[in-house]
């Protein structure tokens, strides 16, 4: 039997990590939120300058008796400009991923996640953010909810 949803929420800030890069937090509908500011680089080089910005969230919720489903969201942007001309890109994902990325921008001078650097790196790994709720919300007997097939052969 699963501990009820509003027991779990109230323990939700138990998993918290002050070394981790991402926290946990509950929102007024009862949703639990993983937020993971994962980079937010701006470089200044000899040439022109650039950007890079990366988030990801994952939200969950009851679904049913013991049941939860979740969504990821993922944006990430970059931009650079300099005597040749500029570019922008960005993307959005929402879903269910399994990703792992890292990367590296160095420069004149520069912040990372606003702080002064001349280097900034970044990786990143959506189990390690996934694993830790989604292990915590088994232990207190919630299940993910099945797809379409996972009911018709689980």
């Amino acid at each position: 039997m699963a501990t009820p949803w509003q027991q779990v929420l109230e323990q939700v800030p138990t998993l918290n990590d002050p070394q981790a890069p991402f926290s946990y937090s509950v929102t007024p509908d009862g949703v639990i939120v993983g937020f993971w500011d994962v980079a937010k680089i701006q470089m200044l080089g000899l040439t022109g300058a650039s950007s890079f910005d990366k988030e990801f969230r994952i939200d969950v919720r009851p679904t049913g008796d013991g049941e939860i489903d979740y969504t990821e969201t993922g944006t990430e942007s970059s931009g650079s400009i300099g005597a040749t001309g500029g570019s922008f890109s960005k993307s959005t994902f929402k879903g269910k991923s399994s990703q792992k990325s890292f990367g590296f921008q160095a420069g004149i001078g520069g912040s990372s996640h606003g702080e002064a650097t001349n280097a900034a790196g970044w990786s990143f790994d959506t189990d390690a953010i996934k694993k830790p709720l989604l292990g915590f919300l088994e232990q207190h007997g919630w299940k993910q909810k099945k797809g379409f097939f996972g009911r018709l052969f689980g």
